[in-house]
């Protein structure tokens, strides 16, 4: 018997630490590639070379979650994989050192929140009272209370601090999720690659990861662009923590309420509200005159992304069969956030090279509305299958 109170801190803990490592590495890479006297189109490169192994990455960890080992071993593998891979970065000076150390890291890294995310879910299945949304939420704290600090530290020390703290939390974060003991419950057939084919045969799947993909081409372009756009209206690398601890922070009051949404108005409904949201916000970006309004902007972070991540993940757990969940959900990370985000990366390195942040965000709202009429043809058919029935 589980003790729940017990399973719970440790979750919540879990997802503080682990997204705090992540604090300690995406909202900088912009800051370590020019360190290291990458161009922008290097810089495009090497971003989307984490986009590329994730791509890869994600379903290849999710099917053997699913068919050899558990959900909990494979994100502990990980975990510790990446406190050690991270110091190659130190080491590497100049663009290929710098592309090999990035491959290394994201082959660990790329699916370690996806599958960790899938196992919160198993538990909350079991235990109505580990809620999803609100462990989750711990995981915005960290990244937006590590965000914050490093932002201060890398500007009195160097990037190099940065690469220490990640290790130090994963490490610690990996111990405490050994200690939680549960197991995913077993299915009695083991999923094989025919599942995954059925899955990928689903029109409703088809059509949601291409509109997770392309709402992910401004994304990801965002996050690790948003530096240059902070630059670009005066600010400097404090200003960037602090733009993604604001961003982080304000998620917090609409993670408790995101269930409840869902159920009052439906899960592709919030997710369309989310689009809308992201068009508006990417646009107010696209036309920001200083720092400040940049970092006020980025207070919509409290209800585009919460919204956004309920309705992806619950969307994908209602399509996929439970015996493939953690498939169903790298899949998802793979094709949407990650193919997005290779498209958002290189695009983006692209666009800055030859001409400025602002026309970037407004490319980005316009990737956000190719997500929006995707999502709008797929409800226009549920309706109309609906309708036939």
């Amino acid at each position: 018997m589980m003790k729940l109170r017990s399973v719970k801190f440790n979750l919540l803990t879990v997802y503080f630490l682990a997204y705090g490592a992540l604090a300690c590495y995406f909202p900088f890479l912009a800051v370590y590639f020019k360190s290291r006297g990458l161009t922008y189109i290097e810089s495009g490169i090497a971003f989307s070379l984490v986009s590329l192994v994730s791509i890869i990455v994600q379903p290849l960890m999710g099917f053997i979650a699913d068919k050899y080992l558990s959900k909990s071993k494979i994100v502990l593998i990980n975990m510790f994989a990446c406190s050690a891979l991270i110091y190659l970065h130190i080491f590497a000076n100049n663009f290929y050192s710098v592309a090999l150390a990035t491959i290394a890291l994201i082959f660990f890294q790329g699916s370690v929140m996806s599958i960790l995310d899938a196992y919160c879910y198993d538990i909350s299945d079991k235990v109505p009272e580990v809620d999803y949304g609100q462990i989750r939420l711990m995981g915005s704290i960290g990244f937006a209370v590590l965000s914050l600090i490093l932002g201060g530290l890398i500007q009195n020390f160097d990037i190099n601090i940065s690469f220490f703290l990640y290790s130090g939390l994963f490490i610690v974060s990996a111990l405490i999720l050994s200690g939680i003991g549960y197991k995913s419950s077993q299915h009695l057939v083991r999923p094989s690659s025919f599942d995954i084919l059925e899955v990928l045969k689903n029109y409703k799947f088809i059509l949601f990861v291409l509109s997770v993909m392309f709402l992910n081409v401004a994304l990801q372009a965002h996050s690790n662009y948003v530096a240059m756009l902070i630059e670009a209206t005066g600010g400097n690398v404090t200003n960037l923590g602090f733009v993604w601890f604001a961003s982080a922070l304000s998620e917090i009051p609409a993670f408790f309420f995101g269930a409840k949404l869902l159920k009052k108005f439906g899960v592709l409904n919030i997710y369309i509200m989310a689009l809308v949201l992201y068009i508006i916000r990417m646009l107010l970006s696209a036309y920001s005159t200083s720092y400040n309004m940049v970092i006020a902007v980025q207070f919509m972070q409290s209800i585009t992304y919460p919204l956004y991540l309920f309705a992806t993940m619950q969307y994908i757990t209602i399509i996929v069969p439970d015996k493939i969940r953690a498939s169903g959900i790298t899949m998802l990370s793979s094709l949407g956030f990650g193919l997005g985000g290779l498209i958002g990366n290189l695009g983006g390195g692209f666009i800055l090279q030859y001409k400025d942040p602002f026309f970037l965000y407004k490319s980005m709202a316009m990737s956000c509305g190719v997500a929006l009429l995707i999502i709008l043809i797929l409800k226009f058919k549920e309706k109309s299958n609906i309708s036939k029935a």
